[in-house]
Formats: structure tokens, sequence, C-alpha cells
């Protein structure tokens, strides 16, 4: 059985005791005002309470539990600066800006030059139309020098100017601030937006344009630059933008779609319909940033005060949804994704990302359903179809998920180079059921579009050699899947296994160690290297090692082999043409026998990892780590 990823229990407390996982984006969430009221009722109402509950709800990466904890326990200090430090970021993060707001204000009190403070202040008062004073506390937030606290001083700057009526001065400072090439892609596109937004056409194709070559792949600069175009009266060059971006994806989809017929309707306005969506828009920027190095807490405070500022700003709504997912708060993303209205472009996307969570907890019909809907009502979005393929592989149901993969790739006729992974994970499915010469041939196909790509070479070297069959190929095809991704100890445990197969006993020892070290509270890697140092005579350490495994939660298969040889070690080790023919003996039903056949770790595990996507597909590495501070 595959590993699974499942809400620890210790959030699962945690989430009993804040009421919500998250706030609906830009209100308070449903009952996190009484989110500290168990913790009174189970005798914990003191300070230290409060503040071992907001530890242990952040450790669960529970941001909304956390925030009302650290809340309670400033009311039991509130002269501690890091408790109003902290308080005010999870809050903000939390989209509980009623909490919020008070605490910015109190926090720059005592330490006037905090970023976040500032930020959601000036928020505060771009909201409420307080653009003098929302100008001053951005300056303010110049003044505190850093990277990230000059970019969003300057962006928000250059919006609220332009809220003021002084478009011209908002260019000049965009140009001004843009001078470092740190800067350059957030100034040259926000200075396309304003150029946009008050028709100033030639600009902003001109910089929506050059955003557009730096990052083609982005749906919101297609956007832009697709409405820019057509606004200028390049009709047929908006046109052509939106096909070459629909066959890098492979396909359309519901954004492209909603494109294009703004485009046959004549119906195209700027992307930015005021200064205040303009200041979301550039808070959403800036948290995709933070969100990409890892900074969650950040990236989730910056894309709740998009959303306060608009709440219809939807691409920041999958983004926190995202960074919920990183977090593995799947319910909290769940609730996110179905808060995204069903006409909008985004909202299939949005129904695929909650069933991908759903399946990450283990709600699979649930995810099924949904998916299965999806297909149906728009059986040409290949996309859906692939991620219904990917959760019934998932569930270990390979009979559906090899049908569904099928599906997709007849529906494309030639397939893609987006979708080159349909070959790989059809080719899992097809192993798993028993017919090998069809998953070889996909195993082979994957790799003429990704000739490199070390999961499909390391599948198809281990699935090779656990065969019998073309060794020499098959082990060159596993070393070079180690060479693309040495830390991988998933990866790294195939080519130890492979050697072990082969009887290279200590080629094996020498590589499973590398895995173990990699990867050391394994069951499956420890139990390889405790057979590979019985074969070698190192029998003390391979029962030590075989303990080890048992003590790392194997499934019930692998502990009762573990079992047995703890009490009375191992057989001499079949050939690997022996076990061929006892592997083709063994296949039976739909799951194609017994899991150790495959290497280990190539299910997914989580919404990020199940997705279709250009990058690699599903991957050892994502099974057991977690994403949280991605």
């Amino acid at each position: 059985m595959p590993l699974r990823t499942k809400v620890s229990i210790g959030l699962a407390f945690a989430l009993a005791l804040s009421g919500s996982a998250v706030a609906a984006p830009g209100n308070e969430p449903a009952g996190i005002g009484e989110a500290v009221d168990p913790v009174e009722a189970l005798g914990l109402g003191s300070l230290s309470g409060y503040y071992l509950a907001a530890r242990h709800a952040r450790f669960n990466q529970d941001i909304s539990a956390a925030a009302g904890f650290y809340v309670a326990a400033l009311d039991k200090d509130r002269k501690n600066p890091d408790l109003l430090d902290t308080s005010l970021v999870l809050n903000v993060a939390s989209g509980n800006m009623r909490r919020a707001v008070p605490l910015a204000e109190e926090l720059l009190r005592s330490e006037p030059d905090n970023w976040v403070a500032l930020t959601t202040l000036a928020v505060e008062q771009i909201r409420n139309g307080e653009r003098a004073a929302a100008l001053e506390t951005l300056g303010n937030l110049d003044n505190v020098g850093g990277q990230i606290q000059e970019l969003i001083a300057g962006l928000l700057e250059a919006w609220v100017k332009v809220g003021q009526g002084k478009t011209k001065e908002a260019l000049a400072d965009l140009e001004e601030l843009g001078k470092p090439n740190l800067y350059k892609p957030s100034t040259i596109l926000h200075s396309g937006l304003i150029a946009d937004y008050a028709g100033m056409n030639a600009g902003a194709v001109r910089d929506l344009g050059a955003s557009f070559e730096r990052d083609a792949g982005s749906p919101r600069i297609v956007e832009a630059f697709v409405r820019g175009l057509a606004r200028a009266g390049e009709m047929d060059r908006a046109r052509k933008v939106l096909d070459e971006f629909e066959e890098r994806l492979g396909g359309n989809d519901q954004f492209t779609v909603s494109v294009r017929e703004a485009l046959d309707a004549g119906d195209v306005a700027p992307l930015i319909a005021s200064p205040v969506e303009g200041v979301a828009e550039a808070l959403y920027g800036l948290g995709t940033a933070y969100a990409r190095d890892g900074g969650n807490a950040q990236a989730a405070a910056l894309f709740q005060l998009a959303l306060y500022l608009d709440p219809e700003s939807y691409f920041a709504s999958m983004a926190l949804g995202q960074v919920m997912e990183s977090l593995r708060q799947y319910e909290a993303a769940i609730g996110i994704y179905r808060a995204i209205p069903a006409d909008h472009p985004l909202s299939r996307s949005a129904r695929v990302q909650e069933a991908l969570n759903l399946n990450a907890l283990d709600r699979n019909e649930e995810a099924i359903r949904l998916l299965e809907q999806a297909v149906k009502d728009d059986p040409s979005d290949i996309s859906t179809t692939v991620v219904l393929g990917n959760v019934y592989r998932d569930m270990e149901n390979y009979k559906d998920a090899r049908a569904t993969y099928s599906k997709a790739i007849d529906a494309l006729g030639n397939v893609p180079a987006a979708y080159w992974s349909l070959y790989y994970f059809r080719g899992i499915a097809r192993e798993r059921t028993d017919e090998w010469p069809g998953a070889e041939r996909d195993f082979r196909l994957a790799l003429t579009y990704r000739p490199d790509n070390a999961h499909t070479l390391n599948y198809l070297g281990y699935s090779l050699i656990d065969r019998g069959e073309k060794l020499d190929e098959a082990i060159d095809m596993v070393r070079r899947a180690v060479a693309a991704e040495p830390g991988n100890g998933y990866i790294v445990d195939s080519l130890g296994w492979a050697y072990y197969r082969l009887g290279r006993y200590q080629d094996a020892v020498r590589e499973l160690e590398r895995a173990v070290n990699l990867k050391p509270i394994d069951p499956v890697i420890n139990d390889h290297l405790g057979d590979a140092y019985w074969q070698v005579g190192r029998k003390r350490e391979a029962m030590f090692q075989w303990s080890h495994a048992a003590e790392f939660k194997p499934d019930d298969e692998l502990a009762a082999t573990i079992q047995k040889k703890l009490l009375s070690g191992m057989e001499p080790p079949k050939t690997v043409q022996e076990a061929s023919n006892q592997h083709a003996a063994s296949q039976h039903g739909e799951n194609g026998g017994e899991a150790a056949k495959a290497p280990a770790g190539e299910t997914p595990k989580t919404p990020a990892d199940a997705a279709p996507a250009e990058a690699a597909p599903a991957t050892p590495a994502d099974d057991d780590e977690t994403k949280a501070a991605e």
C-alpha cells in the first residue's frame, strides 16, 4: 500500500480548538472569535496555556488557530513585542483583518519600522480611500530599508498616485524604481497595467509585451498582454499570442476560452479596473514570489491583504489555496476553492484542486465524483482527465487509471510535449495490471519526450531488471537516473536493489547505505539494506537494519516479511532469472501483484504531485516530505 498524506492528529486537535482553519478571503473567520474558549474549558486559560496551544497550532502549521491563541496569550502579556509581532503576522495570514488592523496600529507605536504593520495599515487606508495617509504610511515603509519593503512601497505608491490622477508621476516613479534589474519584472508589469488602465495604448503594449517576453507562461501576464493588444487595435496579434499560449498548454482551458470570448465579443476591458484592484494585483504578485521562496506565512499575509482590498481577486484565492496545500491544511484549501464562483474562468481549476485535496484527505469517492462530473461537463478538458487518472492511480485502481489515461491520449491524437507524462503514468498503470509489453512501450515513448527524466529511467530500468530482461540497458538506465537526481533516496535505492538482484552485493551495500542516509526512516530502503548486509556476511548489522525497518511503520506484508527474517534470517537469494520466472507466475488481480515490484515511492501523495504539469511527473522524492515551508 502506498504511503498516504493525512492531516496529523495534532492538526485535527488544533482545528477542533480553532473552529476554522482559515478565513474566507477578506472576511472574519467563522468561529475564530471563539477560538480560545475551548482552552479555557480545558483549564489552560493562562499565559503559558495559551502560548503552548499557540506553539502547538503553529507546529502543525494551522495559521488560523495559532493566530487566535497568540492573541489570547498577548492579552495576558500585552507588553511582549514578540507576541504582538507574531500575532499580527498570523492574523493577517489567516485573513482576520478586524483583529489585524488594531494589532498593526498597536505594534507601530513601539516598532514604527515594522514592515508588516506598515503594509497592513497602508492597505486599510487604501481600502478606506485615505490616499494621502496611505502615501505617508508607504513612505515610512520605503524608509525601513530592505528590498521587499522598497518594492511593496513603490508598487503601492504608484497605484495610489494613479487614484489621485497622477498617472504620469506614477509611471516615472516606477521607471526609477525599476533601474535595479532585480525589480524590473514587477515594475515593467505594473507600468504596463497602469498604462492600459489609463488608455495609454502604446505604453501598455510596450511594457506588457516586455513582461510577456520575460514570462510567456504566466496566464495573468498573457491575459494582460492580449487585452492590451486588443485595446490598441492589434486584434490579429492578440489572437496569435493566445493561440500560441494554448499550444503550449496542449489545448485550451476555461481561462483561455473566456479571454477568447472577450475578444470575439469586442468586450476588451483592461485587466485592472481600478487603482484599488491594481494594489491588490501588486500584493498578489509579491505573495507569489514569497510562496516560491518558502515564505508561506508572509505569502498568505500578502494574498489575504490582496483579497481584503479585492474579494474577487480569484488568482489570489487560488494562490492562497495552494499555500494551504503546502501547509497540508487541506480542509482550509477546500474551503477557499469552493468560494470561487462557478462562472469564473478559474472555477474548473478550483474544482480540480478541491478534488485533489479531498483525495489527500482520503475522501476519494468525493474526489472521483467531482472529477468525473468535470470531465463530463467538458470532455475536451484533457488536464482534468489526467488528474482523474492520477487519483485512480493513487487509489491503486490501476485498471481505471489505465483506461482514463488512454482516453486522454486518444483525445489528444499526437500527444504534445506538455502531456508527455501521460505515457509515463499509463506505463505505471499497465505495469501494475500485468500489461508489460504495453507498459514498456509507454515508458519508451515517454523517454522520446524527456530522454533524461530520472523517474521514467528509474521505473523502466528497475522493471526490466526485476524481469531479468535487457540487463545491460536496464542498469545503465538506473545509473542515469541516479546521476540525474543523486539526492533522491528512492532512485538510489533502485540502483542498490538492482545490484542486489544481479548478485553484486558489495555494490548493493554501497548504494543502499547511500539511500538510507538520504531516506533514513523509509522501511523499504532499510529492509533492502538489511538484505544486502546479510548477503555479504554482516548478519548482526542486517538484524539491526531489519529492526529499524520494523520500527518505521512498514505495511502489513513487509512487516510480516521482516519479522520472519528477524526470527530465521534469509534463505539464499534467487537469481534474477529465477525471480523473473516467479514474478511472471505470481501476477494476479487488478493491481498486478505485490507492491514491491515497483520502484519505491512512485505514487503521488499531495495535490501538487497529482496535478498534471509540464514539470516532472509525481515523484518519489515528494512522497514523505512535507511541502510546508516549500
